[in-house]
């Protein structure tokens, strides 16, 4: 993970952090697609006391390289100097979002068909809460799995958490 610290602001200026995350995405996001990445994900959080730190997860289909991430934090970085968004000083993360991605979106579930997946529900579904299959895409609001011979469709309202998964026992296996 690629740290870069960079921002200055003004002592005691307050912006809302809605306001300052929605601006940060408005930026951001054009230069990662410019690079051939797709932003996973945007955090951005200031403790009571300290610096503020800014955290970007990005990915590009095939996989990202360290030296993508570099570029594309110094990028960022040069951009949000210019711009000055973040009120204070800050820390810049750059990551991938890493093998067990979490899907957020429905195109999350488009995008990964065909991927094993670990969903949690809120509440029970079909007897159980956690349900790990091959993922079938998305049908009618309703994320599909299929888990052994059978397919199970789970009510995107009712998926708590949803997130790529790792096949230990197949690993390495040709097949």
């Amino acid at each position: 993970m690629k740290k870069i610290e960079t921002g200055q602001g003004l002592p005691g200026e307050t912006t809302p952090k809605a306001a300052i995350i929605s601006r940060l995405e408005e930026l951001i996001r054009p230069l990662v697609e410019s690079q051939g990445g797709d932003l996973v994900e945007l955090q951005y959080g200031r403790p009571k006391r300290g610096r503020g730190i800014l955290r970007l997860f990005v990915e590009r289909p095939g996989g990202i390289t360290l030296e993508e991430l570099a570029r594309i934090s110094r990028m960022v970085g040069g951009l949000l100097e210019v711009h000055d968004v973040i009120p204070g000083a800050y820390t810049l993360e750059v990551s991938s979002p890493g093998l067990t991605r979490v899907l957020k979106g429905p195109e999350d579930y488009q995008r990964y068909v065909g991927r094993l997946v670990r969903i949690t529900t809120h509440a029970p579904w079909e007897g159980r809460q956690v349900h790990s299959g091959i993922l079938q895409g998305l049908k009618d609001d309703q994320v599909c799995l299929k888990e052994g011979e059978s397919e199970l469709c789970i009510p995107l309202s009712e998926i708590a958490r949803a997130r790529l998964d790792i096949d230990l026992k197949n690993t390495g296996k040709e097949g």
